[in-house]
């Protein structure tokens, strides 16, 4: 499914599950009413779908019996993998009056709606200290993709700038601070592009990419870290944590001038 637009009232979205595909429509209350959905053919669906890099996401629906109540499993594929979460349907009042969570499942996300969220906002993040955010900052010489790489504090390893989640700061704004601080890459972030991955001290990546429109001559950390623009294909030669590398090319296949 992707998201076509999106107003205070209404919403379009782009859906297709297995041969059926359509243009659903979904409203809010104050705007009346609409029709649900209206059919569209495959060579349409497949048009469109081309045009949207952002705000879509693909899923491999699976759903499962369990007791009194079924369990419906979303595989995220393409940037929002690997997330997987379960939507829990119960058949009676009584069921969910007595349901105690299993202990496969993970952490509650968010409401039902939970994959238009995801569509329009990214991979829900956790609030604790085992999140933290990180720039990937980019641009293209003659065409060609370059990434900015930074040296680690210590001076031994190659990697992107990275830091905490802060009080009162999201994470969008996080990457962008760090960008800056540790980089002097300034820029904005492109967004539906959002990707994460594990660290090796057990923590959550999540990664932005940033499109550089300066490096600055002078940047608070410059004394600290040595940076390099490097072609794409020469900078993940240079990423010795496998789980960054991985990252960045799939991230790296996305990104467009």
């Amino acid at each position: 499914m992707a998201c076509l637009s999106q107003e205070r009232a209404r919403e379009v979205w782009l859906v297709q599950e297995g041969r059926q595909c359509g243009i659903s429509v979904l409203n809010h209350p104050e705007n009346g009413s609409l029709p649900d959905g209206v059919s569209i053919p495959l060579v349409a669906f497949e048009e469109l779908w081309k045009t949207l890099d952002s705000h879509r996401v693909e899923v491999i629906r699976q759903q499962f019996p369990h007791g009194e109540f079924s369990l419906e499993i979303d595989v995220f594929q393409d940037s929002h993998a690997p997330l997987v979460t379960a939507r829990i349907r119960f058949a009676t009042a009584a069921g969910a009056r007595r349901f105690r969570k299993p202990p496969f499942l993970g952490r509650e996300i968010m409401p039902s709606d939970s994959l238009r969220q995801i569509t329009l906002h990214g991979i829900p993040t956790s609030d604790n200290k085992d999140v933290q955010a990180g720039a990937v900052p980019f641009l293209f010489k003659k065409g060609v993709l370059h990434i900015v790489l930074i040296t680690s504090s210590s001076g031994a390893r190659w990697l992107i700038p990275k830091g905490r989640l802060e009080s009162g700061m999201s994470l969008e704004e996080v990457a962008l601070m760090e960008a800056a601080e540790e980089a002097g890459a300034i820029g904005t972030i492109d967004r539906g592009f959002r990707t994460q991955c594990p660290t090796e001290d057990g923590r959550t990546l999540q990664l932005f990419p940033l499109r550089v429109a300066t490096l600055l001559p002078h940047w608070p950390e410059r004394f600290v870290r040595r940076r390099v623009v490097l072609p794409v294909y020469r900078a993940l030669l240079r990423i010795s944590d496998p789980l960054l590398a991985r990252a960045l090319r799939d991230l790296s296949r996305r990104l467009k001038p």
